[in-house]
């Protein structure tokens, strides 16, 4: 009987994520939105100290909690996303970037570990470039210059849908 009802829990919330009416039963806890980019704690560590135009996006389709460390240079800004606190970039905890940099080159096809390159159209008219790739973990970016200025958000496993909406997001925010 337990095993049963159990089961019959855990699939509950399973519906509850596909179709939230399920969880008008009481069954499950609410499905969390995901966490917002806490703009207003990155803006202080970059803002003042890059003459790059800051572009951040507004929508992520990041469900875990991340924890975002900042760097910002005359000539750039990175906004790195990380899984753990004490993170610094290492490979296994790192989720991706948001950069800006004065000038660079959109990504090229790199022999064995370009899957996907090509073109895109984002918000605004802009065109970008969405490049896939993997060595030790499969990363997706998709960049756009804007003014001389390159911008690229880079996801560990992103799907390009995912990153242009990501990209439109933080195009139609405008400079912030």
């Amino acid at each position: 009987m337990n095993n049963k009802l159990l089961f019959l829990g855990t699939y509950t919330c399973i519906l509850t994520i596909l179709m939230p009416a399920s969880g008008v039963f009481g069954l499950c806890p609410p499905v969390v939105n995901r966490p917002p980019i806490p703009i207003s704690d990155i803006m202080p560590q970059i803002k003042g100290k890059t003459q790059v135009p800051i572009f951040i996006p507004t929508n992520l389709t990041i469900w875990d909690r991340i924890y975002y460390r900042s760097q910002a240079t005359t000539d750039r800004y990175t906004i790195s996303m990380e899984y753990t606190t004490d993170c610094r970039g290492a490979g296994a905890c790192t989720l991706g970037e948001i950069r800006g940099q004065k000038g660079g080159d959109f990504s090229t096809k790199i022999e064995g570990v370009t899957k996907t390159l090509k073109t895109v159209q984002l918000a605004g008219g802009v065109k970008g470039n969405f490049h896939n790739g993997c060595g030790a973990y499969c990363t997706a970016n998709l960049e756009w210059k804007t003014q001389g200025f390159l911008y690229t958000i880079a996801i560990r496993n992103g799907k390009e849908a995912d990153l242009i909406m990501m990209a439109n997001s933080a195009i139609q925010a405008g400079k912030r």
